[in-house]
């Protein structure tokens, strides 16, 4: 609610859409550039807000640090995030599967190859519980080494409604 003032507010302001204007014929102007990413955003934050299907990063969703949120029928629906560096995979499974009432996740590893010539193996969880299909990633930085792990969870009837719309490659 507090971005959707801030942006109602926002949008508001004739000197943001002078600036944004601006930004539309001068795009060697950085204050220009910068109103027009906040415009754009906060245009995104009002179409969620209208129903349509809007996909909003964390710089409209401060709570997620870095992530996304996607909206469907003014619904969110699919929900994106990484967790604080160094949190170990297994305390995040354990604490999704108590979230989950105890639902126990199917386990897989992941091997990828990264550009540098490294292979990694990284660990997924995924569980289907609740109307929910939530997923952890462990996610490897082969470059830094450090380790993270991104957290999906999305609205189960809403992924298979999508995919049911989805057309088929298969021709």
């Amino acid at each position: 609610m507090l971005t959707a003032k801030y942006c109602k507010e926002y949008l508001a302001n004739p000197k943001v859409l002078k600036a944004y204007d601006r930004a539309k014929t001068h795009p060697d102007d950085a204050r220009a550039l910068l109103q027009l990413k906040d415009v754009n955003g906060c245009r995104n934050v009002q179409s969620a807000l209208d129903g349509k299907d809007v996909r909003l990063d964390a710089q409209y969703a401060t709570e997620l640090g870095s992530g996304w949120a996607d909206f469907h029928n003014s619904r969110l629906v699919i929900l994106s995030f990484s967790v604080k560096a160094g949190t170990p995979f297994e305390d995040v499974v354990t604490d999704i599967t108590k979230e989950l009432g105890g639902a126990e996740p199917t386990k897989s590893m992941v091997t990828r190859q990264v550009v540098v010539g490294g292979i990694l193996q990284e660990r997924r969880a995924n569980w289907n519980e609740n109307n929910l299909r939530v997923e952890a990633a462990e996610m490897k930085d082969f470059e830094y080494g450090e380790t993270t792990v991104a957290v999906t969870v999305a609205d189960s009837e809403y992924l298979k409604e999508k995919e049911a719309t989805r057309p088929s490659t298969i021709h």
